[in-house]
């Protein structure tokens, strides 16, 4: 079939038109389901009966389920929007985290993003990369408390990092299996996110 350079230039549009409206590899339409997905996850878990000291979501880090999602399935770029808007969405649905942790949990996700990118990509196989990725995120993100006055931190930085890692072991689980449930029914090739 011979195209009209008519019909070649609406091909040539509609295809630039498309990688307009894409977020890496989403689409936007994708990015949107995943933002709902990604907000309804921690209210969900919001919503279980718990009546511990801290909030469910401080054991169970479901907003870290839904960004390594992102970051497996789509690149940073997602994962990183998932990371900053996911926070301020709960705030305003749940009250949770409380409004002087809303920044503090944005980074945080965003450094858990950056990092669980860089495991997958370099390794798509790595069956532990989001549990790996959530201890360095943690554990930057309290030291910049630490080290920038305006957050008026007085805890000790080592033992904050391991009151949170203590208490986050059952969400390192669920990390850890939805890792491993991507790894093993979505494996990534060697440049997944080269394209």
């Amino acid at each position: 079939m011979v195209i009209s350079p008519v019909q070649s230039r609406i091909l040539r549009m509609q295809s630039s038109a498309r990688r307009l409206f894409t977020l890496g590899h989403a689409t936007w339409r994708e990015t949107v389901v995943l933002m709902a997905v990604a907000w309804l996850v921690p209210f969900l878990v919001h919503l279980l009966p718990w009546d511990g000291p801290r909030p469910l979501g401080a054991h169970l880090l479901p907003a870290f389920w839904t960004a390594f999602v992102a970051v497996y399935l789509y690149g940073f770029g997602v994962g990183a929007l998932v990371a900053l808007v996911v926070p301020l969405v709960n705030l305003l649905t749940t009250g949770l985290p409380v409004p002087e942790r809303v920044a503090l949990m944005s980074l945080e996700l965003v450094l858990f993003a950056g990092i669980a990118a860089w495991l997958v990509r370099r390794w798509p196989t790595l069956r532990f990369a989001a549990p790996l990725a959530w201890l360095p995120a943690m554990a930057l993100t309290i030291g910049i408390r630490w080290a920038v006055p305006a957050f008026d931190y007085a805890r000790a930085p080592l033992d904050h990092i391991a009151t949170n890692a203590g208490n986050a072991l059952a969400g390192l689980g669920v990390l850890l299996a939805v890792n491993l449930a991507l790894v093993q029914l979505l494996p990534k090739d060697r440049d997944w996110d080269a394209e």
